[in-house]
């Protein structure tokens, strides 16, 4: 079980005893997940301002709770929640729950990146496929209908909506963000590299890269478990699943290997630059 988890499952424990800590609770989940979808909003698409917008809602929502939950709060209850979060450090929210958290606070906050960003989520495919019916030739942007196979527009339009998914997503697990980042500009070089010697040899070299580079997204998502741990993976799944209809064998194929390892829509992108196309 990861940290986090732990500390969740602390938290719901100690909850589940006091009928009171837990209406404390769930309306500070309700206020604070009302005052997330408000601030999405208004923030539209500029991703960066919503991101700085909402970790001082985060902190604010953390210290409202904290304020009317800390009286029902034992100092043995206490003291054994800061022990369990001493376990968070190199975490993102490790410094919101350090400053800002009382027991409680882990699981207030999953439910709140919970609802962080449904909405984007929805608009962002919609918006790729509208601009991808003037090219359709198999219906899934024209009128909805999934055919056995995605066409290239189709195929390409969600791709871009899977790959800024999954930007989303790692922006949010800034551990793991930077790992992928390192991983796929190497990849991205040793396609570069083997493209370039234009010989009877590259697509073997090229596979070779990309094999190794799906084993690093593995490890560095493993190794970083406690920051997926609180993504909502839900969409980017979904996504992939669309992308797995492309008519395009490359696109295909990757997206088949994605499994839950973020880094995998931005190397499927690697790969089918790589297969000119395919």
């Amino acid at each position: 079980m990861s940290a986090l988890k732990d500390v969740a499952a602390y938290e719901e424990s100690v909850l589940a005893g006091s009928a009171r800590l837990r209406g404390i609770h769930a309306d500070a989940v309700r206020r604070g997940r009302a005052a997330v979808s408000a601030a999405e909003a208004e923030a539209g698409t500029d991703h960066d301002a919503l991101d700085d917008r909402l970790d001082a809602l985060y902190a604010d929502v953390l210290d409202d709770y904290a304020a009317r939950a800390s009286q029902e709060i034992s100092e043995e209850q206490e003291q054994a929640w800061l022990r369990a979060i001493a376990d968070l450090q190199g975490h993102a929210w490790s410094r919101l729950l350090t400053a800002h958290g009382v027991l409680g606070a882990a699981r207030l906050l999953m439910s709140l990146d919970g609802v962080r960003g449904t909405g984007a989520r929805k608009a962002e495919p919609d918006r790729r496929l509208a601009a991808a019916a003037r090219t359709c030739v198999c219906g899934y942007a024209t009128d909805g209908t999934m055919p056995r196979w995605l066409c290239q527009a189709c195929s390409h339009a969600l791709s871009a909506a899977w790959v800024d998914e999954e930007g989303r997503l790692l922006r949010r697990a800034p551990g793991l963000q930077a790992e992928v980042a390192g991983i796929l500009d190497a990849v991205g070089s040793e396609i570069s590299a083997a493209r370039a010697l234009g010989t009877e040899d590259s697509y073997t070299v090229e596979e070779a890269a990309l094999s190794g580079a799906r084993r690093r997204l593995a490890r560095a998502n493993r190794r970083h478990r406690d920051e997926v741990s609180r993504l909502d993976l839900t969409r980017w799944r979904e996504l992939a699943g669309l992308v797995r209809r492309s008519s395009m064998p490359t696109m295909r194929s990757e997206a088949r290997r994605a499994r839950r390892r973020l880094g995998m829509a931005e190397l499927s992108r690697l790969a089918l630059r790589g297969s000119g196309g395919r």
